[in-house]
């Protein structure tokens, strides 16, 4: 007698991620292991940019899945969340269609960061065997990542990881020429170039300083393979408690008043480097943020003005930091938490980058949310 499935995965990959080999490593261990697992996988090969974030916008079924599997890095995991966030029912899927990763792609901020939480190791092996571990487990559990809401000139994003501009940016996107021969290795190398050829950037950041606002973010853990997507979100609608979130809503869009500790903050000068982050790593090298959680919705902001550092030796010594976790102690690095940022870019030269994807914009505010995506996380 056949033996019952046990689950259901709608499955991306980009076959040209990272160094290449996202579709061997889901022929030769993802696929086998699931199949094991009983668990069944509906496969999507992605073919170039909004493959995935078309598919996800208009598929029908996703009620169907237990979750979604993702063979790539944070852009594709960023593609597919504004895919998602073009649907009627974007606010029911978030917290109830589970994400999976396998680090195909070479930037994985957001698998480092949940993994990180549970003491796994943060080099390239442990993170892979772990995530195949996980991911492939008929035990896995997901949680919550807290989710941001970011307006451009041009229009509005989901986001769950960084916004950039300057000096990170550049490493980020400018490094993408050796990506195929040196993987995540590629960052460093930018990154010594990038502080020897100096560039500075005329900009003006707004921001307001975090408080909680009585707002207490759970983790809400539950197991991936009990439910169908359809089914937790019929439990949510028959739920008596707190009603579903059905779109944004901001943090600290209540009617409190504003206290002085949260109003707003204006630097209008020279910018070496902006970089807000929602989460602990960036990559899975030390973190960018060692006091950001996976469900909390505070910005993590960082800043380096030109007339703080002495010489550029200054900023390869910053670069060098960020692995030991000494980069925030930095005395030329501003670090503030904030429940919402706008940056005006002034000068030319640099990216805003979103989550590791470049927008086309000259001005971007990024906002905390009580909304959550799920995101794998355990297999105990």
């Amino acid at each position: 007698m056949e033996e019952q499935c046990r689950g259901n995965l709608l499955v991306f990959i980009n076959p040209h991620s990272g160094k290449g080999k996202s579709l061997e490593t889901f022929a030769h261990t993802v696929g086998p292991k699931l199949d094991r697992s009983l668990v069944r996988y509906e496969v999507v090969v992605t073919t170039g940019p909004n493959h995935a974030r078309n598919v996800l916008m208009t598929k029908p079924d996703l009620g169907k899945f237990n979750g979604v599997l993702i063979l790539s890095g944070d852009g594709l995991v960023f593609e597919a969340l504004n895919g998602i966030l073009c649907r009627e029912d974007a606010f029911r899927l978030f917290p109830t269609l589970p994400i999976g990763i396998v680090p195909s792609g070479s930037g994985n901020g957001l698998l480092s960061s949940v993994l990180a939480k549970y003491g796994t190791k943060m080099d390239e092996k442990s993170i892979m065997d772990r995530a195949l571990e996980v991911v492939t487990s008929v035990s896995a559990k997901a949680e919550s990542v807290a989710l941001y809401h970011v307006k451009t000139d041009k229009q509005t994003y989901a986001s769950f990881l960084s916004m950039g501009w300057g000096l990170m940016a550049d490493i980020d996107i400018e490094s993408e020429q050796w990506r195929r021969t040196l993987g995540a290795h590629r960052f460093t190398l930018s990154g010594f170039f990038r502080s020897f050829h100096l560039r500075t950037y005329k900009g003006k950041l707004t921001y307001r300083p975090y408080k909680p606002r009585n707002f207490s973010p759970s983790s809400n853990v539950f197991n991936v393979y009990d439910k169908t997507v359809q089914q937790r979100i019929n439990e949510i609608k028959e739920s008596h408690e707190k009603p579903p979130l059905e779109g944004w809503e901001l943090h600290g869009n209540d009617n409190e008043k504003v206290s002085e500790e949260e109003e707003e903050v204006t630097i209008e000068d020279e910018f070496i480097n902006v970089y807000a982050v929602t989460l602990s790593h960036i990559s899975s090298d030390g973190p960018f943020a060692p006091s950001a959680k996976l469900e909390e919705n505070r910005i993590h902001l960082s800043y380096i003005l030109y007339k703080d550092i002495g010489t550029r030796i200054d900023i390869a010594k910053y670069l060098l930091a960020i692995e030991h976790e000494k980069h925030l102690d930095l005395p030329f690095v501003k670090r503030v938490e904030v429940s919402s940022m706008t940056l005006d870019t002034i000068s030319e030269g640099s990216y805003v980058v979103l989550d590791g994807e470049v927008v086309d914009t000259k001005s971007v505010t990024v906002s905390s949310t009580r909304n959550n995506i799920c995101v794998f996380s355990s297999s105990a």
